[in-house]
């Protein structure tokens, strides 16, 4: 059942009633707002504190990859002049190797040279000989024709 008209008193009541209404909302509202800027406190403090956090921690992080690198890069100077030591080494005796291997055959061709140059020495004196007999005969001959031609 609805009632059609509202006393004073109750409308009273109801404006009582709903100011206390009002003044908890506000209330929680400020509470609300409180806890919210509480919060967003904490939260910029945590997010500062982690900022800092991971600076110490990307500062550590660069200087260990400094080291790191600094002791790679000396660790390698170190094998890369072992290794051109080595190859210094190496070269040497392949240096060394050769020129006994070139020696050994300039040694093997001046023989083979001085062999060839008696050869051919031989086979010059043998044909001078044989043009030297040539020649006689051939004048053998030439005085034979000669006389035959002349004498009789």
């Amino acid at each position: 059942m609805v009632r059609e008209a509202w006393t004073d008193e109750r409308l009273d009541d109801l404006k009582e009633h709903m100011n206390r209404g009002f003044v908890e909302v506000k209330e929680e509202l400020r509470e609300g707002r409180g806890a919210i800027g509480t919060t967003r406190a904490e939260l910029k403090q945590e997010i500062t504190d982690t900022r800092v956090e991971l600076k110490g921690e990307i500062a550590e992080t660069r200087t260990e990859l400094k080291q790191e690198i600094a002791d790679t890069r000396t660790e390698l100077k170190g094998e890369i002049a072992e290794t051109r030591t080595e190859l210094k080494g190496e070269i040497a005796e392949m240096r060394t190797e050769l020129r006994g291997e070139i020696a050994e055959t300039r040694t093997e061709l001046k023989g083979e040279i001085s062999e060839t140059r008696g050869e051919i020495g031989d086979l010059r004196d043998r044909m001078d000989a044989k043009f030297d007999r040539l020649t006689y005969t051939l004048i053998a001959a030439l005085i034979g024709l000669l006389a035959t031609h002349y004498l009789g």
